[in-house]
């Protein structure tokens, strides 16, 4: 069908060019060993002195709305505290290194959840075991 091409009468000059993209990444490590130890025992000594009072609120409530209004009264806030803290840490981390302003909003964030985590783990499962095993309810 098609006739071949001519050979070509002159010296035939071939170019290449060669591009080499940036090398692929490796993959970060895995996520227990990107925890910052200092970092997380430092917030929580920072909270243990936060979470009484958030204890004590909790014991009231549980003692005058009973475990339910307890246990709802402990895990609204630690929820939308938790989503607080993620918000300051991905804020964080896409700051300048310069600025500490978000690194701190971010540890005081981190301060207020593991405050609230603290009180309601001391506060509340025991009496939640308690109830659910004996039956008992004061």
């Amino acid at each position: 069908m098609y006739a071949p091409a001519p050979p070509p009468s002159g010296p035939i000059d071939v170019h290449v060019t060669v591009t080499i993209g940036p090398p692929e990444e490796e993959k970060p490590p895995p996520w227990w060993r990107r925890i910052r130890w200092g970092y997380q025992a430092g917030c929580l000594l920072c909270a243990m002195p936060l979470s009484n009072p958030w204890a004590w609120v909790l014991d009231s409530a549980r003692d005058g709305q009973g475990l339910a209004g307890a246990w709802t009264l402990a895990l609204i806030p630690a929820a939308v505290l938790a989503l607080l803290d993620n918000a300051r840490h991905v804020e964080a981390a896409g700051a300048a290194p310069d600025l500490w302003r978000p690194r701190i909003r971010a540890a005081r964030a981190r301060i207020l959840l593991d405050a609230a985590l603290i009180a309601t783990a001391t506060t509340l499962p025991v009496t939640t075991a308690v109830y659910l095993i004996t039956g008992v309810r004061p």
